[in-house]
């Protein structure tokens, strides 16, 4: 018994853990409660922080504007006298007791501060002017007088300082002259003042009525003094809270600083005596939250200065501001030790309980003898189970989205949903017939007979793929696998299987065989789809012996478009003109994108259908429709070369080439044209391709060299210039002709590292006839339209002037007329910068492109050359016209004139004759080389020279 007893005394453990729950659930809540009254302390005192700042605030604004009303008395109506700014300034000392003083300060110079002292010592005996040591004026080059006082009663001692003697005051008085603005200075001890009362200066300076004051400059010179307020910094902070009903607060502790920080020396007010005891740590603060005792701080800026209110917590009684956390601990130990005692009443109960559940196990064997019966009688019925799960795990693995069964017939007796929802067919002409009963047609080929030869045979079969037209009217793609079932004796009783349908995949292989075969971007014919078409062609070419033509379709000025709208515009042209062509030709014939803008035709003769030219005008009548881009018509013309194949063998392959050969041609006669190719075509493109393949070397060997031509003043014959000629001296071909190799050089892109090579030698070689003595000779170079594109262009001429040391005077750039045609506001805009460099412009060839004359007013070009065409016919009454219009033209607008291709006396002299500035031309002159033009300079040589010869 007595065991029983202690037994039963014993605590739990479920009570035991129960109590230590309770206890930590509830010390987390009385940590949370207290981080909210913490919160809420927080919040209060930052609230009454804020209010305390901002009703300081508001006074210092009040205050300003005191000062501001005292300024703009003396704005309106000027510097008034002494009875008036007493009479202004007497209501405002009484409205504001803390405003010690009202100042106005004058501003004198040494001579006028001794004059002043003299006057005033007759109005007020003993008046001394001092500065702040209470010393008599020492000189100075200006002086700033407390003139005006109110009240001098009280605040004699301030009567005629100089403030200027005080350097607070004087830097605060610099700030407010210059700005224009009221300024504050720093707290200084007030000189009226017997007591250690601190306080500041607030003013505003005073300028001459009506003068300008747009810069410091002038504000200085128009300053004449200040209008100032004496303030005693703590009863203006005393009277602020006082007014706000904001200066009793037992809880609080308010300090009020002036100045760029928080420190003793620039404390204005002080209320409320802090604590000794140190704040507790952040953490500790956070997790206990016994007291809250940071300060709230607010900074702002009043009349250039900066005020800083710091509100500090005192310590207060713990108790009324932590009642919540501490009911929150007190109930919730309560709470636990009740929880805990209920648990271990529960515990002693479930002990008994647990003797009841040993009396029942007695009875639970008898039940066990029972229940192995019934595993008996379980495992018979696995063994059903076990069948049908095989039957299971084969159709697993054929798992797909609708299953089917046949008879020995191949009849469908069973097909699942899933077909006819997916693949919209109807049940009717499926159950009870064949697969080739519902669609003979569909298996009368290879496939057909294979899968029924498979069925015949009783064997199985996977992945049969075949179409259905379904109920939508669309065609569906099914994939269906089966297998033969017999029974226990071996005898077929048809088939079971799945199916799935693959519409998807079949149409997702359908656009992949068409993307690797067809042209993203127009959706034409690619290279690899060409090449088949173009070889069936050549084959029933080949058959009929019929002709067959390949069209190469290149598009003329179609980087233009790219350039100046941007690919995506150029996309849609191409798009248009895939359109354009595929709509010109028959639909037997094949239209296919070759790359970039170039296009290919494949063009098939038959018997009532004959090739002729007119399909080539057709095509092009269709690409030069106009076209929108953006809004902006544009017209676009092609160039097309046509390669004839008439059974003579010609590989599909050289079809192309010889398209392209004669493309190339159709180019070069001047675009917009068809050309059909010829043998002699060959040799063309053969020289283009040696020419081609030289020229890219000519530059690492040094094959080219520069001749040049001399450029001859008219009025005194003497050669004032001349001009850089590029020639190429190749170790097989000789001296190739600029015609051969600069077009092809443009195409390719060369003419940029070429053209910086002329540059770069012509500039050098001037600037050694300059150091010979040769004199100031200017040298022209030509630069080709992709040198003009450039980005750089600027940059590397000017790089070119500075290694080389050539006066940019002596440089002279030579433009052609379509140069800057496509885009004017960029070409004027790339010229000044140019001409900024202090080189020379001058438009070559004038006369023979599509520029308007009134071009020539915007661009800063320096020369007009005349070109050679209108000098070689110029005994022509209509060429001679031309010339001498251009001359007048050119003067006209402070030009000056060269004429290329003078070749005559008869030109020369009607050149003269009209005012033309300078010639050049084989009668004065060919192009030389560099060793023959030095001799020329040597010798002096001028035109007085030349005509002075016999003819």
């Amino acid at each position: 018994m007595p065991s029983s007893s202690r037994k039963s005394a014993r605590i739990s453990l479920a009570a035991i853990l129960t109590l230590l729950t309770g206890c930590a659930v509830t010390g987390l809540l009385f940590v949370a409660v207290s981080a909210l009254e913490y919160s809420k302390m927080e919040l209060s005192y930052q609230q009454r922080g804020h209010m305390r700042a901002a009703a300081i605030r508001r006074g210092m604004d009040d205050t300003l504007e005191l000062v501001t009303i005292l300024n703009g008395l003396f704005k309106s109506v000027g510097v008034v006298d002494r009875e008036q700014f007493a009479s202004f300034t007497r209501p405002l000392l009484e409205r504001y007791p803390f405003v010690q003083a009202f100042n106005f300060h004058r501003v004198l110079d040494d001579a006028g501060a001794r004059r002043y002292q003299a006057a005033m010592q007759a109005r007020f005996p003993g008046y001394q002017l001092h500065d702040a040591n209470n010393q008599p004026l020492a000189p100075r080059a200006q002086h700033v007088i407390v003139d005006y006082l109110e009240p001098l009663e009280g605040n004699e001692a301030a009567f005629g300082l100089d403030v200027a003697s005080l350097p607070v005051m004087a830097r605060a008085i610099g700030e407010a002259v210059d700005s224009g603005q009221a300024r504050t200075t720093p707290l200084l001890r007030l000189a009226q003042e017997r007591a250690q009362q601190q306080g500041f200066v607030m003013m505003m300076p005073v300028y001459r009525t009506g003068a300008e004051l747009g810069t410091v400059a002038q504000r200085r010179a128009a300053w004449v003094g200040n209008t100032s307020a004496v303030i005693r910094s703590a009863d203006l902070v005393q009277k602020i809270l006082l007014a706000a009903d904001l200066l009793d607060d037992s809880e609080l502790m308010l300090q009020v600083y002036i100045g760029d920080d928080i420190r003793p020396a620039n404390l204005v007010y002080a209320r409320g005596q802090a604590s000794d005891e140190a704040p507790a740590p952040r953490s500790l603060q956070r997790w206990l939250a016994f007291d809250y005792r940071e300060p709230y701080v607010r900074t702002f800026s009043a009349a250039g200065k900066s005020w800083h209110v710091q509100v500090t917590p005192l310590p207060r009684p713990f108790l009324p501001h932590h009642i919540g956390s501490l009911s929150t601990l007190v109930g919730g130990l309560l709470f636990s030790l009740l929880t805990a005692a209920f648990v271990n009443s529960l515990a002693r109960r479930s002990s008994r309980v647990q003797r009841l559940v040993d009396e029942r196990t007695h009875a639970l064997k008898l039940s066990n003898e029972q229940l192995a019966d019934d595993v008996a009688a379980r495992k018979r019925t696995e063994e059903a189970l076990q069948e049908s799960e095989h039957r299971f795990r084969r159709l697993l693995a054929l798992s797909s989205d609708w299953y089917w069964e046949q008879d020995e017939q191949f009849r469908f007796t069973n097909i699942t949903g899933g077909f006819f929802d997916k693949g919209k067919q109807d049940p009717q002409l499926f159950l009870g017939k064949t697969r080739w009963d519902a669609h003979p047609a569909l298996w009368d080929h290879r496939q057909g007979r294979e899968h029924k030869a498979l069925l015949a045979a009783h064997l199985p079969f996977a992945n049969l793929e075949y179409s259905l037209v379904g109920l939508d009217g669309q065609t569906h793609w099914f994939n269906t696998s089966g297998e033969p079932v017999f029974d226990r004796m071996g005898q077929f009783r048809g088939y079971r299987g799945t199916g799935t349908e693959i519409t998807e995949r079949k149409q997702a292989e359908q656009r992949i065989q068409h993307i690797a075969h067809h042209d993203v971007l127009t959706g034409l014919p690619n290279r690899v789809l060409l090449q088949d078409r173009l070889h069936q062609a050549v084959a029933f070419a080949n058959r009929s012996g019929k002709p067959l033509w390949v069209m190469l379709i290149d598009l003329d000025r179609f980087k233009f478009v790219n350039d100046s709208m941007g690919h995506k515009a150029g996309d849609q042209l191409l798009k248009t003109v895939a359109v354009r062509l595929q709509d010109s030709v028959r639909t037997s014939d094949t239209v296919a994108r070759l790359s970039g803008d170039e296009f290919v035709a494949i063009l098939t003769e038959y018997p009532e259908q004959a090739l002729s030219v007119d399909v080539a005008q057709r095509i092009m009548r269709a690409v030069t429709q106009p076209v929108m881009l953006e809004g902006k018509e544009f017209f676009v013309t092609c160039s097309i070369g046509v390669a004839v194949y008439g059974a003579d063998g010609t590989s599909a392959q050289r079809l192309i080439e010889h398209a392209d050969i004669a493309m190339y041609r159709a180019k070069k006669l001047g675009r917009n044209n068809t050309q059909f190719y010829e043998p002699t075509m060959n040799e063309e493109a053969r020289e283009r391709l040696r020419i081609e393949s030289a020229l890219r070397s000519a530059l690492e060997r040094q094959e080219f060299v520069l001749h040049y031509q001399p450029q001859v003043d008219l009025q005194s014959g003497r050669v004032v210039g001349m001009e850089a000629l590029l020639r190429w001296q190749h170790p097989e071909l000789g001296m190739v002709a600029p015609h051969r190799f600069i077009g092809l050089a443009e195409e390719t892109g060369l003419i940029v590292q070429i053209g910086a090579w002329v540059m770069r030698t012509a500039c050098a070689q001037a600037k050694l006839w300059l150091d010979a003595g040769h004199g100031p000779l200017r040298i022209a170079v030509n630069l080709s339209p992709r040198q003009f594109s450039e980005p750089q262009l600027v940059a590397s001429i000017a790089e070119v002037l500075r290694e080389t040391g050539l006066p940019p005077a002596c440089l002279d750039i030579e433009l052609t007329e379509g140069l800057f045609m496509h885009d004017v506001t960029q070409a004027v805009g790339l010229l000044h910068k140019l001409k900024l460099l202090g080189v020379a412009l001058s438009i070559d060839d004038f006369g023979t492109g599509y520029s308007s004359f009134s071009y020539l007013r915007h661009f800063p070009i320096d020369v007009l050359k005349i070109d050679r065409s209108f000098i070689s016919d110029i005994h022509e009454g209509d060429e001679a016209a031309i010339v001498v219009s251009i001359i007048a033209l050119a003067h006209n607008l402070k030009l000056r004139v060269i004429a290329e291709g003078v070749e005559t006396a008869t030109q020369l002299d009607y050149l003269r004759r009209h005012g033309c500035d300078e010639i050049q031309g084989y009668y004065f002159s060919p192009a030389l080389p560099v060793a023959d033009f030095e001799v020329l300079l040597s010798q002096g040589r001028d035109l007085r020279s030349l005509l002075a010869q016999p003819a």
